[in-house]
């Protein structure tokens, strides 16, 4: 399937249009002309691998590449190419599958002294998705929220802790929309959880 709405062309292979068409209407208030296109791909059983013995297998996987710039006969570097996001998501039977991705936990120390701050609140967090179609949502929303975050149009800064936030938010809606109310509850409480560590005031 290929559609070209607003500026960008998304291209689904998983069979989500209904996803794709949500996104899209979230996406109507911001500016998409850096953004060159976007890819839904299934994951491959080769990505739908555990990292670690005993962790979940991995559900979504989400890249945002920023502009690729090269120097041409001129002063400045030119862009290669915009911003491009591909998102890969599991498309097997075995859902409701849990992921394990970057979320906030409470504050901890940071032992590396380089950094300045001697805490953070981002670390890797699990949580469920009831059917590939909310697990493609979340997946989509964290790569558009790097891109969003890196040409400021948002005003948290583009970690993957704040694209998993946007994820829940955005997967919240869908879930109520589709009548998936104990799922859109589940990552409710999680984000409200988020909220509450981040409210202590401590960077990260």
């Amino acid at each position: 399937m290929h559609l070209s709405t607003l500026t960008v062309a998304v291209h689904d292979r998983t069979g989500a249009p209904a996803v794709v068409d949500f996104l899209v209407n979230k996406l109507a208030g911001y500016d998409t002309h850096l953004l060159d296109w976007i890819r839904i791909y299934p994951m491959t059983e080769q990505q739908h691998q555990p990292q670690l013995a005993g962790d979940p297998a991995p559900v979504t996987l989400s890249t945002c590449w920023p502009p690729r710039e090269t120097w041409l006969d001129c002063d400045e570097p030119q862009a290669r190419h915009k911003f491009r996001i591909k998102v890969n998501v599991w498309q097997g039977a075995d859902y409701p599958a849990m992921e394990c991705n970057w979320g906030r936990v409470p504050a901890r120390p940071i032992r590396r002294h380089s950094v300045q701050e001697r805490y953070t609140t981002r670390g890797l967090c699990e949580w469920s998705y009831p059917d590939r179609l909310s697990a493609t949502v979340h997946a989509l929303t964290r790569a558009l929220f790097l891109y969003l975050a890196q040409t400021h149009q948002l005003e948290q800064p583009p970690s993957n802790s704040n694209a998993s936030t946007l994820g829940h938010r955005w997967a919240i809606e869908w879930l109520h929309s589709n009548g998936q109310t104990a799922a859109a509850e589940a990552l409710s409480a999680q984000l409200i959880k988020w909220y509450l560590i981040q409210s202590s005031g401590l960077a990260g």
